[in-house]
């Protein structure tokens, strides 16, 4: 216990990271195994599309609850519950049954939503002079980890049945409850912020121009996760090639979600990164849209967008706001509006295409989120804080 104590503040680093390592991996496999899936449970397009916005549906909804939850019984009991929550729903994927795959994946999708809002408040509550560095480690492993787990589906698939590949992230789950174990006893970080002073966020411009922000960029990420491989397979690429694609746009995000953090704390003003990243998401899509021997091209530069975007509004949550408890409920309100603005586009991806039989307005529909993002939320990057922007306009500080 004495090694325990005198590398509680390592343990805890670890944890984190591992908690990242859960939050993308469960998830980025189920787009490269969908013509599997297709086949083996006889789906149509409607429910592959309900499987694809369950988790975005799931970060949606237990979102608005996370930071609740947290305060109440201390973020890292909650992390921990989180974790429970997703290996069983790892283990309910494990049957081949429409039902219990859908069920399965919302379950998973519950338990990242709360890690996803917990794990920055966490981070400022424990780590509040490292924070570019801790979210930075944070957002590589996240993405290295999902990336890796779209490498490997493709080649398992062919070994193993989808079931089993899908769910074999639930090792790392079980090593991430062994090393959370350890935060347990000690004293449990809730997001009181300072005494009773606690602001409502939904009332900030601020947090409104991050939330959209979000939305937008989780958007066209996830069409792409979703539906490149069934976009390529209409041109005839290979399933094994679509896999290789979706893991280089994954490997983008890692150095950039890595430098990103680091490089926008020492900025004072982030509007000019923002709007970059629009912008390369537009020519990334552009890219993929009108020639097929540029999808390569195309899928690198939807990835540093990704990274950059990804790097911006994770770091944001701790930046843009003065105390635990603002991070943790700007955290809950960006995701839970952001991830049902991202459950939009997958969904409307493949209605239009299914509607029009052509891939055109889907990618239309990413250029036009793009350009949202060069816009409205590109304000979001001014030197502000949402308690600030707030007293600003004389609002009182509320629940």
């Amino acid at each position: 216990m004495s090694f325990i104590r005198k590398h509680k503040k390592a343990i805890l680093l670890l944890g984190i990271l591992l908690i990242g390592a859960n939050l993308r991996a469960p998830i980025t496999s189920i787009g490269v195994a969908i013509p599997n899936i297709k086949i083996d449970l006889h789906l149509s397009n409607s429910v592959i599309s309900l499987l694809t916005i369950m988790p975005l549906l799931a970060f949606a909804i237990a979102s608005l609850f996370a930071a609740k939850t947290g305060n109440r019984i201390g973020l890292e009991r909650t992390m921990f519950i989180a974790l429970i929550l997703i290996v069983i729903g790892l283990l309910t994927r494990t049957f081949t049954n429409t039902y219990f795959l859908l069920i399965g994946t919302l379950l998973v999708g519950i338990g990242n939503a709360y890690g996803n809002v917990l794990t920055p408040a966490i981070i400022k509550g424990r780590f509040p002079r490292r924070i570019g560095v801790v979210t930075a480690l944070y957002t590589v492993v996240m993405n290295l980890c999902g990336a890796l787990s779209s490498f490997i589906t493709a080649p398992l698939l062919h070994q193993w049945h989808y079931n089993i590949v899908l769910n074999l992230v639930i090792l790392v789950t079980l090593f991430t409850m062994f090393v959370w174990v350890f935060q347990l006893d000690r004293y449990q970080l809730k997001v009181k912020g300072a005494d009773s002073l606690q602001f409502n966020v939904w009332k900030s411009t601020l947090a409104w121009q991050i939330t959209l922000f979000i939305g937008s960029q989780s958007l066209i990420f996830y069409s792409f996760l979703n539906w490149l491989p069934e976009y390529l397979s209409s041109k005839k690429v290979d399933l094994s090639v679509s896999g290789t694609y979706l893991t280089i746009l994954q490997l983008c995000l890692i150095p950039m979600t890595f430098v990103t953090p680091m490089i926008i704390e020492k900025m004072r003003k982030q509007n000019l990164i923002i709007f970059i990243s629009g912008l390369l998401f537009i020519i990334g899509t552009l890219l993929v849209m009108f020639n097929i021997h540029l999808v390569l091209l195309g899928v690198i530069f939807i990835g540093v967008a990704s990274g950059i975007s990804f790097g911006i509004f994770n770091t944001f949550f701790a930046m843009k706001t003065e105390s635990s408890v603002t991070a943790a409920k700007l955290s809950g309100m960006a995701q839970a509006v952001g991830y049902l603005i991202a459950a939009v586009g997958p969904l409307l991806f493949g209605i239009l295409h299914e509607l029009t039989h052509t891939w055109l307005f889907s990618f239309i529909l990413l250029i036009i989120t793009a350009c949202i993002i060069m816009t409205y939320c590109t304000r979001s990057g001014r030197k502000q804080t949402v308690e600030g922007e707030l007293r600003s306009k004389g609002q009182p500080t509320q629940l």
